[in-house]
């Protein structure tokens, strides 16, 4: 995944923070970066870099509870709400 030595020397940094400080503060640490690095980039890279982010958000998988079973159903973050989600009525009523 990282072929630059930049990117292998930021690597390296970033997994001595994790095993240092843990996974929370590490985590805020790239958030508070990431958001001083968008400012860097032009408008349009910013657009092409927060949508890569809501892909990969909306492709993670979430439990929902089936709205007529009552069971627990594993679906991806970005079908919650939609016709594809057992656990809106809109679901069941197609």
């Amino acid at each position: 995944m990282f072929s630059t030595d930049n990117q292998r020397e930021l690597n390296v940094a970033l997994n001595l923070m994790y095993e240092d400080q843990g996974a929370e503060f590490t985590a805020g640490y790239l958030n508070s970066m990431a958001q001083e690095m968008l400012n860097l980039l032009p408008k349009r890279k910013q657009k092409e870099f927060i949508k890569q982010v809501q892909t990969f958000n909306d492709r993670q998988i979430i439990t929902v509870k089936n709205l007529l079973s009552g069971m627990d159903v594993e679906i991806r973050r970005g079908d919650r709400g939609s016709c594809c989600d057992p656990s809106t009525e809109r679901y069941h009523s197609m």
